[in-house]
C-alpha cells in the first residue's frame, strides 16, 4: 500500500552558489556520514560531479519529508535519512536514529530515483507499507 508520494526538483546552480556561501559547510548540514564519505570522493575527482552529487541528494531529503507527510520536522533531520547505491548502482534509502525507529515502527519502506542532467537535480519517493 502507498503511504505517500514526494518529489523534488532543484536548479544544481542555486545549490552551487549556497554550497560557495557556506564556505561547504552546507554539505555537512544535509548529508549523513556514509553520503559525506561518497561526496567528498566525487567532489575529488569533479567538482561538477559532487555537486551534482549533493544536489540529487538534497532534492531525496526533500522528496522522502514530503513522502512520510511530515516536512522537514522531528523525526525527519537532514542528516537522518541518506540515499546510497548499491553496487548495481540503484539508489536505496538507509536511515539514522529517531528516523530509523519511525520508519521501523511505522512498517514503511521508500523506493528511492535520483537524476541529474546539467543543470537540474530530481528525485522521487515512494513511501510503501512492508
Amino acid at each position: 500500500m502507498i503511504i505517500g508520494i514526494g518529489t523534488d526538483i532543484l536548479q544544481i546552480e542555486r545549490l552551487q552558489a549556497a554550497y560557495d556561501r557556506t564556505n561547504g559547510r552546507l554539505a555537512e548540514k544535509i548529508l549523513g556520514p556514509e553520503e559525506m564519505l561518497v561526496f567528498q570522493h566525487r567532489l575529488a575527482r569533479n567538482h561538477k560531479r559532487g555537486i551534482a552529487f549533493l544536489a540529487t541528494r538534497f532534492a531525496a531529503k526533500e522528496a522522502f519529508s514530503k513522502a512520510i507527510g511530515l516536512g522537514m520536522r522531528m523525526p525527519m533531520t537532514w542528516r537522518s535519512l541518506q540515499t546510497l547505491n548499491e553496487s548495481s548502482g540503484k539508489p536505496v534509502t538507509s536511515y539514522l536514529g529517531v528516523l530509523a525507529q519511525f520508519m521501523q515502527e511505522k512498517n514503511w519502506e521508500a523506493h528511492v530515483t535520483v537524476s541529474d542532467e546539467q543543470d537540474m537535480a530530481i528525485a522521487h519517493v515512494i513511501v510503501t507499507q512492508k
